[in-house]
């Protein structure tokens, strides 16, 4: 009789629940871990995740287990869209999934819509617009290799611009490549890259129209690592990303070990820190302009070396007296200069640093 009473109360807290409100109690729990997280860094995402109130929890539940009716479809189906979207702000994958599988049940187009996500042991991989999931687990796969090749090349400690959280690519099918991918700094809690393509069936690079696509990738994570100066001086004049992006091209091009997996991705026939520092000849290493500064980059690399850019860098993090906004990392030369004076050992190669970034 007991067990009778209790399916009933349920039955009818279910039928009483609101999905909107069932969404936002789990959206706003997920908010607020992701804000305090945001006042003190000090765990990964994974680990955030396993925090997820048991209030918020319920209401999730209770969310998949509402049942739809003519008068609350429309209400179930955006509340289930707010959660699944709620979700991937705390990478909680299996949230995503059961949501999303539960929405196709009420609205398939609405469940079509939210797309595909990949989760990885440092970032998401959000596919839209049509996009299938073996594509994105390919995308995901080149995605792994480059950030590889940037802890070979330059050792980052730290991608995103909130330590321990998540890198996120938003990938997007489009009929036509209008914009470049970008880094979209506007996100609160987490640093994104936005990335169009024109082609479901495969990812290749260039494409036939001629856009570096692989090139694209690896230099817009060159933004996300740091951006130089503040949002009226762009200090490195747009070559910090350019540099980085072609030095993690030509490595990955000469790393055997990724050979099958990056077929079609032939960028650095065009895009190469070779092609670069032949260009750069007989310029001078400077601030001036942007080939003095794309030159000042190649010499710092072909002396002090990329490693030393990065040692620099983390140093400047720990100290975290740069200037951020939106919680994004800005850079000044000077700084870096300070900081390589710091970590490089050798007395010439210091000299060296300084002589170009004076």
């Amino acid at each position: 009789m007991n067990s009778l009473i209790a399916v009933a109360l349920l039955a009818a807290s279910l039928a009483r629940a609101d999905p909107a409100e069932l969404a936002k109690t789990y959206a706003q729990a997920i908010e607020r871990l992701n804000a305090q997280h945001a006042a003190k860094p000090r765990e990964s995402e994974d680990e955030l995740a396993s925090k997820l109130p048991a209030p918020a929890r319920r209401a999730f539940d209770e969310l998949l287990a509402a049942t739809p009716s003519e008068r609350n479809a429309e209400a179930l189906a955006s509340a289930l869209s707010a959660a699944a979207n709620a979700a991937v702000e705390l990478d909680l994958e299996r949230d995503f999934e059961a949501a999303r599988a539960r929405l196709a049940q009420v609205d398939e187009a609405a469940a079509q819509a939210l797309g595909t996500l990949v989760s990885r042991p440092r970032f998401l991989v959000r596919g839209v617009g049509g996009l299938e999931r073996e594509y994105c687990e390919r995308f995901a796969d080149v995605f792994e290799a480059v950030l590889g090749a940037y802890d070979e090349v330059f050792g980052f400690d730290e991608f995103s611009k909130l330590p321990g959280k998540k890198l996120r690519v938003l990938v997007h099918l489009e009929a036509q490549i209008e914009r470049p991918p970008h880094f979209a700094p506007q996100f609160p809690y987490h640093s994104q890259i936005d990335f169009p393509v024109a082609d479901a069936s495969a990812f290749t690079s260039p494409t036939a129209d001629g856009k570096f696509l692989f090139y694209g990738l690896c230099h817009e994570l060159g933004h996300v690592v740091a951006m130089w100066g503040d949002r009226s001086n762009e200090e490195d004049r747009h070559t910090w990303a350019h540099y980085t992006g072609v030095a993690i091209v030509e490595h990955l091009s000469r790393d055997s070990k990724h050979s099958k997996l990056l077929a079609g991705l032939r960028d650095v026939k065009w895009r190469s820190l070779e092609k670069e520092r032949a260009e750069a000849a007989g310029v001078e290493p400077g601030r001036e302009s942007k080939e003095s500064v794309m030159a000042l980059w190649i010499a710092l690399h072909d002396s002090v070396g990329p490693r030393a850019l990065g040692d620099a860098l983390d140093l400047l993090d720990k100290e975290d007296k740069r200037l951020r906004i939106n919680r994004v990392r800005y850079y000044e030369l000077g700084q870096l200069e300070r900081a390589l004076q710091q970590v490089v050992k050798d007395e010439k190669l210091r000299k060296r640093a300084k002589e170009l970034l004076k």
